[in-house]
């Protein structure tokens, strides 16, 4: 559904009362608590009727443009998320239930992205919770798909199971590969992991070629960093410098 450059995406069953582009804005603007917010986006609670949401907002979708570019293709942040919460809700794994998406596009590309899903009560995951977390993304691997992104934040406690309440990274896919990737990540989140994963060992060969990529990731990123705060502070130091007679920097 369209309205003035939005593109509003509903559950089914939440097509009724949530079935406004503009009454949809206004409540994912006029959020009752705001839980969290950095450079990456925010996270806040709406009350709408009776049911408690929890609604995502995707500051990197606004700011970065080379996001916003690869949205012409594959949607903004926010539908991704949804889209891969029903596909897993759907398929019975453990995720908190869609409710919809919201995203507002400028000359086709995506700029503004939320996503909004039904609160689910639990504990927030720590490294105390490794052998759950892995018991966890095995079963999603079981059914067909990768997480990408398997951070402890990422997973909520609920008794003696967790629920993944963020899968916007996760695709099907049925790569070995992929899923030691999967385990190289959680294991550099919440050292000691790996041992919980069944299936093969810490020197299975895809799992040290996984950890092996990882590890010249984490280099190639430090690099680009350190070069970008080199010329930033080139840029800074220059913008500093006193003129001279000649209308010249020193």
């Amino acid at each position: 559904m369209n309205h003035s450059n939005w593109t509003l995406t509903v559950a089914p069953a939440w097509k009724t009362s949530l079935g406004d582009p503009a009454r949809v804005l206004a409540l994912l603007q006029s959020p009752d608590t705001l839980v969290q917010e950095n450079e990456r986006g925010s996270v806040s609670i709406v009350r709408h009727g009776e049911a408690v949401l929890v609604v995502k907002r995707s500051k990197t979708q606004e700011r970065r443009r080379w996001t916003q570019l690869l949205s012409t293709y594959r949607g903004g942040e926010g539908s991704r998320a949804f889209r891969n919460m029903r596909r897993l809700h759907e398929a019975g794994l453990l995720v908190p239930e869609p409710v919809l998406a919201l995203e507002r596009t400028r000359w086709g590309f995506v700029v503004v992205s939320w996503h909004a899903y039904r609160y689910l009560d639990g504990q927030a995951c720590t490294c105390a919770d490794a052998a759950l977390i892995a018991r966890t993304l095995a079963h999603l691997h079981e059914h067909g798909w990768v997480h990408r992104d398997p951070h402890v934040r990422n997973f909520l406690k609920n008794g003696d199971g967790a629920s993944i309440i963020d899968c916007a990274k996760a695709r099907p896919w049925q790569s070995s590969y992929a899923r030691r990737y999967d385990v190289v990540l959680l294991n550099k989140c919440c050292p000691g992991s790996r041992e919980f994963y069944p299936g093969f060992s810490a020197s299975d060969p895809l799992y040290v070629l996984a950890q092996w990529q990882n590890n010249w990731i984490v280099l190639w990123r430090r690099v680009k960093r350190a070069v970008r705060g080199w010329f930033r502070v080139r840029r800074d130091e220059s913008a500093a410098a006193p003129f001279d007679g000649t209308g010249e920097r020193r």
